[in-house]
């Protein structure tokens, strides 16, 4: 079957936000257990769900208190967000050719769409999965799983994109083909704007 969705990690794939989101990081460890958490800490968990920063950084704090110091914090430090500059015109490209938009997130819906709309990305989306609208973030399959139902598709009518573990645990976890940026998957490429020719070999028989 020739996919008819391309569901979207955002960070890493879309935009680049990691400078910001270690700001916000060293905050939220001050704040909640008296020492910033540093590059060293985070750099290996970038991606992962906000339950898991509060447990991995040893934050003493619940996720939803995390999740609102998020909300709260990382506006201010969202000009150093990079876009990916393939972006919009793969995304103009797949909508022109019919083709489905889902984005599939560890982050938070207010956050999400703060930094696609900072991007001009948003509205090319018909759907965003965010960790606040599931139980468990990825690499759990809840986000993917959230994406088809709300587009209407069994998993073999998508393809996902990302370019961390969580996004292909995830895709895999739901039954959907990975297409890993920069990341081996069921298919790989090195830059974005490399999807579009790749997505008739990316289809399920």
């Amino acid at each position: 079957m020739v996919p008819s969705a391309v569901l979207f990690d955002m960070d890493g794939v879309l935009i680049r936000s990691e400078e910001a989101w270690l700001r916000v990081l060293e905050d939220a460890g001050r704040r909640f257990r008296g020492s910033p958490v540093t590059r060293e800490e985070f750099a290996p968990t970038f991606g992962q769900g906000t339950a898991e920063d509060v447990r991995v950084f040893g934050l003493r704090c619940t996720p939803a208190e995390l999740d609102a110091f998020y909300v709260e914090h990382l506006p201010a430090h969202a000009s150093g967000v990079w876009i990916n500059p393939d972006a919009h015109e793969l995304l103009e490209n797949l909508a022109a050719r019919g083709l489905r938009r889902a984005l599939v997130t560890n982050t938070v819906t207010p956050l999400a769409r703060a930094l696609l709309g900072a991007a001009r990305l948003l509205d090319f989306f018909e759907v965003l999965a965010c960790a606040d609208l599931v139980a468990h973030a990825k690499p759990a399959p809840d986000l993917v799983l959230y994406a088809l139902g709300r587009l209407g598709l069994p998993p073999e009518a998508a393809v996902m994109v990302g370019d961390s573990r969580f996004d292909r645990g995830a895709a895999g976890a739901a039954g959907v083909r990975f297409v890993g940026l920069g990341l081996d998957g069921d298919a790989r490429i090195e830059r974005l704007g490399d999807l579009l020719p790749l997505l008739p070999l990316t289809a399920t028989s």
